[in-house]
């Protein structure tokens, strides 16, 4: 069918042009056809392919030195098109590559011909491993597709496309363009079984590798019914149950595959017996591969892929690095290396590929130089010579290089949330090889590297939004508003898919999201043309100790944490001094912290809190050595990681048996080191409007909503919202509609309202309004809807919600919250609750913390000097888990100038003194109990 498509467009111009001339060009436009007859054959045989190849090779021969003539351009382009086409059919990608690139030297102008050739040129650099001129070739047929594309050349590009995801580690998009393919076979007739299965099979290898095994097995189930094209099924429906851990059902699927069809079968198979501790049988497959390449005499080796003997390579490093021959895993490792890396060729051990930038990044290449990272590792703890133990941090190095580069060429935060959450591992094995050379050489620079390692990919999903969206001034600003607009787009479409459970429907939403993600990858592809946005986009330098330092006060002191296997390593940054701190018992910590968050969330009204011992552990493991590094600093700003995302600081002893930490020591958080350095302001950015956008829809006295989604009411957000200056809407005005109308207007955000923070489903968290609608995705705003909005003029966003700092843990990027969706969305500063408390206690707080916000404190010393108004009120409540759920995360600076505005405070005062009347009556009447 292709065949003949590719001639029918010019059959007729080439009989016009050399029907009845004598010229040289005539006589080869006759060969020409006789052997493009050929080519057109519908029940073709290798003969016929052969015979339309020699004649198409007379073609080119003759017409080369021929003078130019009428057509002669024309002949050749189509001869070395359909060569091509001919020599792909044998699997001799490298002669088809060949005879394409000479095609385009007869074609200059853009066509449907040209788009065809594209998509054959990018699929044969690809079956080639040249995976930097595949995409070339395909992303710019991708860019034209709809202005010229058959559909039989459409599959053949979205497919190919989708294995370039795919082998970057992209699944998700990977499988949206398998998806895409699909849609357009189902569309054709006759239906293309075969293409139909193949697609089928690689969506359902997508599925595996992004945990879905259960939606994976079913469709390799289901394509098995069909007896068509079985090896491929066989191969990956074992490798999900490798996934699985399941490796006897793994090795009961390869045994089906044809290992003349599928020679990479016999990795796998040595793979999963070597998981089963059969080193042995794992070798002799592994063996055997090498076997089948080398061939028997005088019979013609079978086609073997070069990524397979890579992959022979690594399985082969796995078994001898199991048996303690570390130095011979390595030789093997590097080869491996050297295959997924085209361009690397150092056969040391200690070398590593270096620049990634530019180039495509394979996420085999990752895994095999983490790999080799580690066994160096080994080697180092078996013959401890500090040769290795740099040279495992030099692949380490290389390992989070191109570890990063993937992550920043992935188009949509899911996709970068997916591989941040495999890869925890690579960032805390460099981070101890690299503190093991500090330990070893104090004097050097490896302190600061190691912080840097652990800083490198904290928040990096938000530092990389916040950084496209200071590129907004750059020419062409309208593509990335496009991309904000698919980005909120794709938003809405997940909160769709979290509201129903018809299959039929998701199926629905998926394509259509799959869809603008797609069109996402194109508008950041138009992007990456612009040299200063690709700068930016994929610079790997951030911030270092001098700047970081530059940006704090003399009283104050950045802590970072970062959370390893064994221990909790703390580093300490003043704007003079740079100290470092160890904690061990990681296990132990964590339970006394759950233990110590528990007892904040269970304690009753009037009730003593009870934290003795535990506090006071949790004072000598956390607080006391950091206060001993920095004892004149009263300004913490902590950015903590792992369960310490939960942990509120200033809740815990100051001293053994003492006051809370919130007595002498302001603190707040940050996501990230570098979020410390304030964004420089955009170009067309204007001052907001002076005051507060307060919202409190839930005023009433009876329940609203429906379902899952019906909300008791919040009678207090009416007090708390009514002296703030600006604009505030309560009861049935603070709608979802009118609070995005206002967005971005206003310095500061106040939400008095429900909100649901989810810790297992990101998507399912949300900000409830008023329910006008009565539909759960027009009057709540979800988190993914959170990402898409730009709140790039909002300084601060109060959020009195319960629980809005909780969420999903993600490693290195923090807590998947409401609090981080408005940093994502460009928010400076947000104050937010962990877990659900006193109405009353967080309403006095709130309101006395904008008394002093107006009185010109930093946002940080406003929010404790609140909180110690409210412990010196003489409420009973004076428990820690009255005052320490509401943390302030973000930027510390005032929001008005140092002074008392009057105006605001005859606003605030009958407010606040009124809250102040609630808190008291409410202490003589547990009294009067």
């Amino acid at each position: 069918m292709v065949r003949r498509c590719l001639t029918a467009a010019l059959f007729m111009g080439l009989t016009f042009l050399f029907g009845n001339s004598g010229d040289p060009v005539s006589r080869f436009a006759v060969i020409y056809h006789r052997a493009d007859s050929l080519f057109q054959l519908a029940n073709n045989t290798p003969l016929t392919d052969s015979m339309a190849l020699v004649g198409f090779g007379k073609v080119i021969v003759g017409l080369e030195g021929v003078p130019q003539g009428i057509g002669k351009d024309t002949l050749l382009f189509q001869s070395w098109l359909k060569k091509g086409i001919l020599l792909d059919s044998r699997y001799d990608y490298s002669g088809a590559k060949t005879a394409y690139c000479q095609a385009f030297r007869y074609h200059p102008q853009y066509d449907s011909l040209m788009f065809v050739l594209q998509v054959y040129t990018g699929t044969s650099y690809y079956n080639l491993n040249d995976f930097d001129s595949a995409r070339y070739f395909l992303l710019d047929a991708e860019s034209r597709a709809n202005r010229f594309a058959d559909p039989a050349d459409n599959v053949r590009l979205y497919n190919t496309l989708g294995v370039l995801y795919f082998d970057n580690g992209n699944y998700g998009q990977g499988r949206n363009y398998f998806s895409r393919a699909l849609e357009i076979v189902k569309g054709r007739q006759p239906f293309d079984t075969a293409s139909a299965l193949s697609l089928q099979t690689n969506i359902a290898t997508c599925c595996y590798h992004l945990g879905l095994f259960g939606e994976s097995l079913d469709i390799y189930r289901q394509i098995l019914k069909y007896h068509q094209a079985d090896d491929p099924v066989w191969l990956n429906m074992g490798m999900a149950y490798e996934s699985l851990k399941k490796y006897r059902d793994a090795l009961n699927c390869f045994k089906r595959v044809a290992v003349s069809n599928v020679p990479g079968v016999l990795n796998e198979m040595g793979y999963a017996l070597w998981q089963l501790q059969r080193p042995d049988s794992a070798a002799l497959y592994l063996d055997r591969l090498d076997v089948l390449v080398a061939g028997a005499p005088g019979s013609v080796a079978p086609r073997i892929n070069e990524l397979d003997l890579g992959t022979n390579d690594l399985y082969r490093a796995d078994l001898l690095a199991g048996s303690g021959d570390y130095l011979a895993a390595l030789q093997q490792l590097q080869k491996a290396i050297i295959i997924f890396s085209p361009h690397f060729s150092d056969p040391d051990i200690r070398a590593n590929p270096t620049t990634f930038t530019g180039s495509f990044a394979s996420y085999r290449l990752f895994d095999a130089l983490f790999k080799k990272a580690t066994f160096l590792q080994s080697l180092y703890h078996a013959h401890p010579s500090e040769e290795w133990l740099e040279a495992a941090f030099d692949a380490y190095k290389a390992s989070l290089s191109i570890l990063r580069y993937i992550e920043k060429s992935y188009d949509t935060d899911d996709a970068k949330l997916f591989l941040k959450k495999r890869n925890g591992a690579v960032y805390q094995g460099a981070l101890e090889t690299c503190l093991e050379l500090y330990r070893r050489h104090p004097e050097k620079d490896y302190l600061e590297r190691a912080f840097l390692i652990s800083e490198r990919n904290k928040a990096s999903v938000i530092s990389a939004n916040l950084r496209e969206r200071s590129l907004s001034g750059l020419p062409g600003n309208g593509a990335l508003q496009q991309e904000e607009d698919i980005k909120y787009n794709i938003a809405r479409l997940d909160v769709k898919l979290q509201q129903t459970s018809d299959k039929a429907t998701m199926e629905q939403i998926a394509r259509e999201k799959g869809r603008y993600e797609i069109s996402l990858a194109q508008i950041q592809e138009h992007l990456e043309q612009n040299g200063s946005y690709y700068r930016l986009k994929y610079q790997d330098s951030i911030p270092g100790i001098n700047m970081l330092q530059a940006q704090l006060q003399p009283n104050q002191a950045l802590i970072s944490c970062c959370l390893t296997t064994h221990a909790l390593h703390v580093f300490v940054l003043t704007r003079s001094a740079f100290t470092y701190t160890q904690v061990d018992s990681v296990e132990a910590l964590g339970q006394d912290v759950a233990d110590w968050l528990q007892l904040l969330k269970t304690v009753e009204n009037g009730r003593k809190f009870k934290g003795g011992p535990l506090g006071d552990r949790l004072s000598r493991l956390l607080v006391r050595p950091i206060k001993a590094l920095v004892p004149d600093k009263d300004e913490w700003i902590v950015v903590p990681d792992g369960f310490l995302y939960f942990l509120p600081f200033e809740s815990l002893p100051s001293e053994a048996g003492g006051e809370p930490l919130l007595e002498t020591t302001t603190v707040s958080y940050q996501f990230a080191s570098r979020l410390v350095i304030p964004a420089s302001p955009q170009v067309d950015e204007q001052a907001p409007e002076a005051g507060v956008l307060a919202f409190a829809p839930f005023t009433g006295s009876g329940f609203l909503g429906t379902g899952s989604y019906r909300f008791p009411p919040l009678p207090a957000s009416r007090e708390e919202v009514e002296g703030l200056p600006g604009i505030r809407y309560s009861g049935s005005q603070a709608t979802k509609t009118l609070f995005l109308k206002e967005l971005n207007r206003y310095p500061i955000v106040h939400l008095a309202t429900h909100a649901v923070s989810s810790s297992d489903n990101a998507a399912g968290s949300f900000i409830a309004f008023y329910p006008r609608k009565d539909t759960p995705i027009e009057d709540c705003l979800f988190l993914e809807e959170l990402y898409g909005l730009n709140m790039n003029k909002t300084k601060l966003v109060v959020i009195s919600a319960c629980e809005t700092g909780q969420g999903e843990l993600v490693s290195n990027e923090g807590v998947i919250s409401l609090a981080r969706a408005f940093a994502y969305a460009g928010c400076g500063s947000s104050i937010s609750s962990l877990w659900k408390a006193d109405d009353q206690a967080t309403s006095f707080i709130i309101q006395r913390f904008y008394v002093y916000l107006r009185k010109g404190y930093k946002k940080s010393i406003a929010l404790r000097q609140a909180k110690l108004d409210y412990l010196k009120s003489g409420t009973v409540n004076r428990s820690p888990a009255y005052w320490s759920h509401l943390v302030l995360i973000g930027d510390t600076a005032p929001l008005y100038p140092r002074g008392f505005s009057w105006w605001w405070g005859l606003l605030l005062a009958p407010v606040a003194g009124g809250v102040w009347w609630i808190v008291r009556k409410g202490k003589k009447r547990r009294e009067s109990r």
